[in-house]
């Protein structure tokens, strides 16, 4: 059964699973497209994740909301901002002029007045914060976002928005939504990602968990990586089948092919699948996480659903990660 949490200034509830529109449920096809989106609602999902660079899916989330009248029981997550994604037809410009049009496109697109979550695309690290925490402040006092914050931002970017937004007495990042699975990004797909994944990045974790800063983390599943469809000890089978060579381009490391082992042996244990293990395995971590999932039928919604009566241990959390030899 779906599980539900709150963030301050987003009055409906979160499901702690995140409905993402980018999957085949947007290929152009509006029917399933409502297919899937109903089958979701059905099973309990109400935060669904879109995006200013999604192709039509703003579109489609929008023309579902208003055929169904669910847009007070649900939480849009929609980011904007997009400079440096490779597969823009014309590069973003990072600034508050691009937030502006984006905002205003996105909320037209959507059908709405408000996006209860904005968050930002992408990042620059040489463009200073300032015009960006002014422009995001003032979105907010005229009531068009209400919390918002950054997908891929370091570390050390968001201190700096924070820091700049603590000293004038302004609102800093209230949500984030990076990079994060039981298996370690090795390979950048699109540039400029974030993860919060791996040793390098303790100091990140510990203020998400010292915090709770909600974290509605992308490639929960590692792009497929983790859903089951690949098996490291078949591995030409795998992409020859199911999920391609990406995912396994991004994901492949012999630590990581031996964590999803690990996680086949005690999902057969569990008599679940490794998709929900996996799934599992996130919700016994210390954080405030909303995982995004993207599953392109009924039966892989009720799927990711069900990953909540999956119940895993501190220890055996720890022992699928931590893979030294």
């Amino acid at each position: 059964m779906m599980k539900y949490a709150s963030i301050e200034g987003i009055p409906a509830k979160l499901s702690r699973l995140v409905y993402g529109t980018t999957g085949a449920a947007y290929s152009g096809d509006r029917g399933r497209a409502f297919e899937c989106l109903d089958a979701a609602w059905e099973a309990g999902f109400r935060t669904f994740d879109t995006a200013h660079s999604y192709g039509k899916a703003e579109e489609v989330m929008g023309e579902w909301m208003a055929s169904r009248g669910v847009r007070d029981e649900l939480v849009l997550l929609d980011k904007g901002c997009n400079p440096g994604q490779k597969d823009l037809a014309e590069p973003e410009v990072f600034g508050a002029e691009t937030i502006r049009e984006q905002v205003k496109c996105s909320r037209e697109r959507l059908q709405t007045d408000v996006l209860d979550l904005y968050i930002l695309h992408r990042d620059d690290p040489s463009v200073p914060v300032d015009e960006i925490v002014e422009v995001l402040n003032e979105l907010h006092a005229d009531g068009v976002i209400r919390v918002f914050g950054g997908s891929n931002w370091s570390f050390d970017r968001i201190r700096q928005f924070n820091a700049y937004a603590e000293a004038r007495g302004l609102t800093g990042i209230g949500a984030i939504s990076p990079c994060y699975s039981l298996a370690v990004l090795k390979r950048d797909p699109w540039g400029g990602s974030v993860t919060i994944s791996g040793e390098e990045n303790t100091e990140f974790r510990a203020f998400l968990e010292k915090t709770q800063l909600p974290v509605l983390n992308y490639s929960s599943l590692g792009r497929g990586y983790l859903s089951g469809k690949y098996n490291p000890d078949d591995p030409m089978k795998s992409v020859a089948s199911s999920i391609g060579t990406g995912p396994i381009a991004e994901y492949y490391s012999a630590d990581n092919d031996e964590r999803l082992r690990r996680a086949f042996r005690l999902a057969k244990e569990k008599g679940c699948t490794v998709s929900q293990l996996c799934l599992a395995w996130l919700f016994a971590q210390p954080l405030n996480l909303f995982p995004l999932t993207a599953p392109g039928s009924a039966a892989h919604i009720a799927e990711a659903v069900a990953s909540f009566d999956v119940e895993i241990t501190k220890e055996e959390a720890e022992q699928l990660l931590n893979v030294e030899r």
